[in-house]
C-alpha cells in the first residue's frame, strides 16, 4: 500500500508542477519577428521560420506563408513602382487598393499570380508584407499585424 500512495504522490506533485507551470506561462510562446525596428506580434497558428533564400523574414502556418521586409527610407512610392514595373515585365496585370490600420496608410496591391503585396511607412522606414496567395483574411492578418504591433500614432 505504501508503493501505491508513493507513486499516487508523485503523480499529484508532477501534476501540480505542470498546471503551476502552465499558468505562469511557461507554456505560452508568443510567436514574433522582428523587422528593422518593430517587433511583429504573429497571428494565432503563425510561427516564425526564419529567412528564406530571397532574404525575406518568413512566417506561416503551415498552409500559407508571410514574407517581411523593411526599406531604410520612407519613399513607399518607389517600392511600390519597381513592384509595378516588376508585374508589367511579366506581363502580370495587378490591381492597387489601400486601407488603414491603427490610423496607418496601407497600400496593397494583387496581381495576376495572385501575390498580394501591402506597404507602409512607420518612423520612416517602408515596411512590407508579401504572400504568394490571396488569402481570404490576408487583409484582416496584415491589420493585425500592424495594429498589435505599432501603437496609434
Amino acid at each position: 500500500m505504501e508503493k501505491k500512495s508513493l507513486i499516487l504522490l508523485v503523480v499529484c506533485i508532477l501534476v501540480f508542477f505542470f498546471v503551476a507551470l502552465s499558468y505562469a506561462g511557461v507554456f505560452d510562446h508568443e510567436e514574433s519577428v522582428k523587422i528593422g525596428e518593430v517587433t511583429f506580434k504573429l497571428p494565432e497558428g503563425y510561427k516564425y521560420i526564419g529567412v528564406n533564400k530571397y532574404g525575406y523574414e518568413t512566417a506561416s502556418n503551415g498552409l500559407d506563408s508571410v514574407y517581411f521586409e523593411c526599406h531604410n527610407d520612407k519613399n513607399i512610392s518607389k517600392h511600390i513602382k519597381e513592384y509595378k514595373d516588376d508585374c508589367d515585365s511579366k506581363n502580370k496585370t495587378y490591381k492597387t487598393s489601400n486601407f488603414t490600420a491603427n490610423g496607418i496608410n496601407v497600400y496593397k496591391l494583387v496581381d495576376s499570380k495572385n501575390a498580394s503585396r501591402y506597404w507602409f511607412v512607420h518612423d520612416g522606414k517602408t515596411y512590407s508584407f508579401l504572400t504568394w496567395k490571396e488569402v481570404n483574411k490576408m487583409d484582416d492578418i496584415v491589420k493585425s499585424l500592424i495594429s498589435s504591433s505599432i501603437a496609434k500614432e
